[in-house]
């Protein structure tokens, strides 16, 4: 995508392009409230990169309670420079397969 030019208020500005330069996934981790216990569960959230800086693009909090399938999940999205565009279906495809 190219940069834009665009005049506001008699002054140029420049927007930035409107997709990340960089996108990775990780791991989040999240407390639940039980019946009987709290426990963890674990999910996905999308980062993109932008001038050095990450920004949190999409969030799935709640995948597995298996840390390790969701470390895997992540380490595969990565390695397949996953697009955001099909995050949450390659989730739910990863979920249910």
């Amino acid at each position: 995508m190219r940069d834009h030019h665009f005049q506001k208020n008699g002054v140029f500005c420049e927007a930035q392009n409107a997709s990340p330069s960089v996108v990775r996934y990780q791991t989040v981790c999240t407390e639940v409230e039980g019946d009987a216990q709290n426990y963890f569960t674990y999910g996905l959230q999308c980062l993109g990169g932008w001038q050095g800086t990450w920004v949190q693009l999409d969030v799935i909090e709640d995948v597995s309670p298996r840390r390790e399938d969701v470390l895997c999940l992540a380490t595969k999205f990565n390695m397949l420079n996953l697009s955001p565009i099909h995050f949450r279906d390659a989730v739910l495809d990863s979920v249910n397969g």
